[in-house]
């Protein structure tokens, strides 16, 4: 790794500049890359920052060497009809890391693109630092991986507590840095602002329904969303149906799932840019599994939890899966604290009567809502960005160890 000028910047001493790759496939890794871009560049703005990542790594600094639009696939089935598109994109990540000499890389999630994108690197330029921020899921499925990547990666830093007892046990180098989204929600708490940027009434009953940020899970899930939604227009009292759009789709492709559905043109609305509100003001969600069950969470906002995959995906992962529940937030809350509908199950009648549960029935409600506080607590505190950050900022050398701010951060 080249030596650089030492400088102080933000107080803290400093080797400049740096170029650093980070690499996010899908909506969530963008909006985390983003707050990790954000405060890499506030402690030390000379750092250059490029990768793959949405309009929010973009937005925060970031040179984007492809948009997540064209990556954001969900299954087996669905990568392999973009194969074309992912070995485009692993061939130019390749390319650029080496051409352009940067000193590391970091990887967000998407466990499988970031995985083969590793062995190349790690062929190609075998003394690049390689930091995985927001572990695979190992301990959920494909156990096996953990391995490969304790071969590939020089540290991990996981978002999850019990995931850090679990890569010190191949040896790797690991920092629980705590949850990021605990970073990026804030609380609205203004239900007739809200209701007023999107010419809603506050009156009535808004339902949450959130298909996913992946083309697929929108074509496979809104469908039985809409299909309760009908169903409850004569069940609820003033029903409102919310459906935050993500950055990374075209609003298109809610629009032509919607128009299906001609008897909620006027009880629907999609809500662009505005995700976290939309979800606290929810009386209830039906949400994708995955992340979003946590952002849901850290909201306070009962949720019923739904999942389909292609056959090929499910039977697949049917296989391989070794955990009780299929939502994050129920294996952070160790029960099952709100409802999940997998594969056959995701139909509009067993969503309405999943949804009617959590919207009238205030004990259940209260219940669930306790368990939620709970998944709260386990995730720790604020300032997860932060710390990894840091950790990224000293492996190439912007940062020395030693520096006495650190200690008070790192966990």
């Amino acid at each position: 790794m080249p030596a650089f000028p030492q400088s102080s910047i933000n107080g803290l001493e400093t080797t400049s500049p740096a170029r650093i790759m980070i690499v996010a496939g899908e909506a969530s890794g963008d909006l985390h890359g983003a707050s990790l871009a954000r405060a890499i560049l506030h402690m030390v703005p000379t750092v250059d920052l490029l990768g793959v990542g949405g309009n929010n790594m973009q937005s925060a600094g970031v040179e984007l060497i492809h948009h997540i639009g064209r990556l954001a696939v969900m299954g087996i089935s669905e990568v392999l009809g973009h194969l074309g598109e992912v070995r485009v994109a692993l061939n130019s990540l390749t390319t650029v890391a080496r051409e352009r000499q940067v000193d590391a890389v970091v990887l967000i999630d998407y466990p499988d693109f970031n995985l083969t994108l590793a062995r190349r690197l790690r062929k190609q330029i075998p003394d690049v630092p390689i930091i995985y921020y927001i572990s695979p899921q190992v301990w959920a499925w494909r156990r096996g991986r953990i391995n490969k990547i304790a071969q590939l990666v020089d540290r991990m830093l996981v978002i999850l507590p019990f995931e850090k007892e679990l890569y010190e046990s191949v040896g790797l180098e690991v920092d629980f840095v705590g949850h990021p989204l605990l970073d990026v929600i804030r609380l609205d708490n203004d239900r007739t602002k809200y209701s007023e940027r999107h010419s809603l009434s506050s009156k009535d009953t808004w339902i949450g329904l959130l298909p996913g940020s992946r083309r697929t899970e929108v074509k496979r899930l809104l469908p039985p969303m809409l299909e309760a939604a009908s169903s409850l227009l004569q069940h609820v009292e003033r029903p409102c149906f919310l459906i935050p759009v993500s950055p990374a789709l075209d609003i298109t492709i809610y629009e032509l799932v919607l128009a299906r559905f001609p008897n909620l043109r006027q009880r629907t609305y999609l809500i662009e840019n505005d995700y976290y509100p939309t979800v606290e003001h929810c009386r209830a969600a039906v949400v994708c599994s995955g992340t979003a069950t946590l952002e849901a969470a850290l909201v306070d906002t009962p949720m019923v939890v739904v999942y389909r995959a292609s056959w090929l995906t499910y039977t697949l992962a049917k296989s391989l899966v070794r955990v009780p529940h299929i939502a994050l937030v129920n294996l952070i809350a160790e029960q099952r604290a709100v409802p999940e509908l997998v594969q056959g199950e995701v139909t509009g009648a067993r969503i309405v009567d999943e949804l009617r549960i959590l919207l009238n029935d205030q004990v259940r409600r209260s219940a669930v809502q306790s368990a939620l506080a709970k998944v709260r607590e386990r995730l720790g505190g604020a300032g997860a960005s932060e710390v990894a950050a840091r950790r990224v900022l000293q492996a190439v050398g912007c940062i020395k160890p030693e520096d006495p701010s650190l200690a008070e951060l790192i966990r």
